[in-house]
Order: C-alpha cells, then structure tokens, then sequence
C-alpha cells in the first residue's frame, strides 16, 4: 500500500511537471509577442515618416491584451510552481513512509526470524532432553 501511495505521489509530481512546463512554454511565447510588438511600436514611433496614427493605436491595444494575456498566463505559471512545489512535498513524505514501512516490516520480519529460530531450539533442546531421559 506503501509503494501504491508513493506511486500515486510520483505520478502527481510528474503531472504537475509537465503542467508547469506547459505554463512556462506559454509565458515564453507570450513575452515574445510581446517583444515582437514593442518592435513594431518602436519602428512606428521612430520611423522617419509622419506617424500612422491608426497603426499606433491597433499596436498599443495589441499591447495591453499582451500585458493581460502575459499576466495570466504568469499567474498560471506560479500556480502551476506551487502546485509542482505540494507534489513534490507529497511525493517526499510518501516515500518517507514507504521507507518507514519497509524498515518497520523488516524489524518485524527479523524479529518473527528470531522466534522461529528460539523456538526451534527450544524444541531442540526438549527433544533432546526427552531422549537423554529414554535412554537413562
């Protein structure tokens, strides 16, 4: 049952891995559109030529659905790192108590040795008791 929970534990974390991983490949891509935008921004700004108004209000509202979306899509990450974060702390105790379990069967099966072992002499010695008095 021990390992089953441990398992259970590892699969977790792993899940919350690869969901962190997910979040974090978003805030990339985010953050790249975001720097492509503040490229074209600063190429309508600084260009030589009278400025395009129009062009310049569609790159500053793209700009704050990028913000909103990059603030989203961080928020989920730190979700995701702190979910990543109990997992792997639920992992850590799981295979603690594995261990724990493990090391308790152990004491339990050398102590169960030791009495078959004390009480196969004990049976030895009654044997031999019973045949020295047979033979007296």
């Amino acid at each position: 049952m021990a390992q089953v929970k441990e398992l259970r534990a590892q699969v977790a974390l792993a899940g919350a891995v690869d969901k962190e991983t997910a979040a974090q490949e978003h805030v990339n891509t985010v953050e790249a559109a975001r720097q492509s935008l503040a490229k074209a921004s600063n190429t309508c700004v600084v260009d030589g030529r009278s400025m395009d108004l129009a062009r310049y209000e569609l790159l500053t509202r793209l700009d704050a659905a990028l913000s909103h979306r990059w603030k989203l899509a961080n928020d989920a990450l730190d979700d995701a790192a702190q979910r990543r974060i109990e997992s792997a702390s639920e992992n850590v105790v799981a295979k603690r108590h594995r261990e724990l379990v493990g090391e308790h069967l152990d004491s339990a099966e050398l102590a169960w040795i030791q009495s078959r072992a004390a009480k196969a002499q004990e049976d030895g010695i009654e044997l031999w008791l019973g045949s020295r008095e047979e033979a007296s």
